[in-house]
């Protein structure tokens, strides 16, 4: 549904609404979400403008519902500079096999009436056009999570969980977190053969769990640095033909971990951490890079590529997970470099 008002001259004020049904089907459990929002705009004047909307979304299983509302203000200096501003109240919910954990005793879901985990987003944007070609933005921003899932008196948080079909335990909506950081982007449109584009951002991700105390996320990278570029060169007798070079080299901060727990891994003949200490340890920076080659010809009616592409060129090894080492009875780090070389050509009429 969508309804469009003009408002004072020429303010307008637009609202779109939208259900969206996720089906889920258990054994004798039809459950499902719920979603519907509305979002206007007001043009106040050619150079300020507000953006306001509301979400809602109900969740059957537990009929637990949350209310969203969002705004975002922009300002224009002129035809080349923008300085925004946006708030939104953001929920989520879990994977589903979540909910349906059972007590062993009694076969209760002791997690059915989980509620939403939810965060406050804040974001301060300036954008500038240094050139036809050439676009600058920068944003700063702060995430204020709630309500996040946790186990009592446990470091664990939904926050640092990565895929876990046979997680089996309580959880209850008292942990909580925090995002902020300042992102940078240089880019430049492709003119004159080349292109390219600069992205770095500098960030803190800490978490609170059932225990109470505040520590890094297992994903708190602290920075991450991006570099992409292309050239391009016309070829043949009419200048149809191009060949192209492209690349993209990537370093960024090394996730978290917790230490391992040597004594308890010997006996156990397999890695078990101190939980204790989460999330206290970090890898080293990861350096990648990945790269294109291409050469296309044109013809009346058809066109030839033929293209060489290499996945992680500098063999940087990712890591996979800790293995218990039967030989030296110590938890060692397994890592894996994946180079991915790949040629190929394409035809098209």
């Amino acid at each position: 549904m969508s309804q469009r008002t003009k408002i004072a001259g020429k303010k307008y004020f637009s609202t779109h609404c939208n259900y969206l049904f996720l089906n889920y089907f258990f054994p004798r459990l039809n459950r499902c979400l719920l979603s519907a929002y509305t979002n206007s705009t007001f043009n106040l004047s050619n150079i300020f403008t507000i953006n306001g909307g509301l979400n809602a979304q109900l969740f059957t299983l537990s009929n637990n519902y949350t209310v969203e509302p969002r705004l975002g203000i922009k300002y224009r200096f002129g035809p080349s500079m923008t300085l925004s501003f946006a708030y939104g109240l953001h929920s989520r919910l879990e994977r589903l096999n979540y909910y349906f954990v059972k007590n062993q005793m009694n076969g209760e879901a002791v997690n059915k009436n989980l509620d939403f985990a939810k965060s406050h987003h804040f974001v301060l944007g300036y954008d500038l056009g240094l050139s036809d070609y050439l676009h600058l933005k920068i944003e700063t921003y702060y995430q204020r999570l709630f309500n996040v899932p946790v186990i009592a008196d446990s470091s664990f948080s939904m926050i640092n969980q990565q895929n876990d079909w046979f997680f089996a335990e309580r959880l209850q909506n008292t942990g909580s977190g925090e995002n902020y950081g300042l992102d940078l982007s240089l880019e430049k449109y492709l003119s004159h053969g080349y292109y390219f584009m600069l992205t770095s951002s500098v960030f803190s991700s800490r978490y609170k769990g059932g225990d109470n105390i505040w520590r890094d996320t297992r994903y708190n990278r602290n920075f991450n640095f991006n570099y992409l570029f292309g050239k391009e060169w016309q070829t043949g007798k009419s200048k149809q033909n191009s060949l192209g070079l492209n690349a993209r080299i990537c370093f960024q901060g090394g996730d978290h971990y917790s230490p391992v727990n040597a004594t308890a891994s010997l006996t156990a003949h397999d890695a078990v951490f101190d939980e204790t200490q989460a999330f206290s340890k970090q890898f080293s920076p990861s350096f990648t890079s990945h790269f294109t080659a291409s050469y296309k010809i044109n013809k009346k009616r058809s066109s030839h590529e033929i293209a060489l592409k290499i996945l992680n060129a500098t063999m940087y090894k990712e890591f996979i997970g800790f293995q218990y080492n039967y030989l030296t009875q110590k938890v060692d780090e397994r890592r894996e470099a994946l180079f991915i070389p790949n040629l190929s050509y394409k035809i098209e009429f």
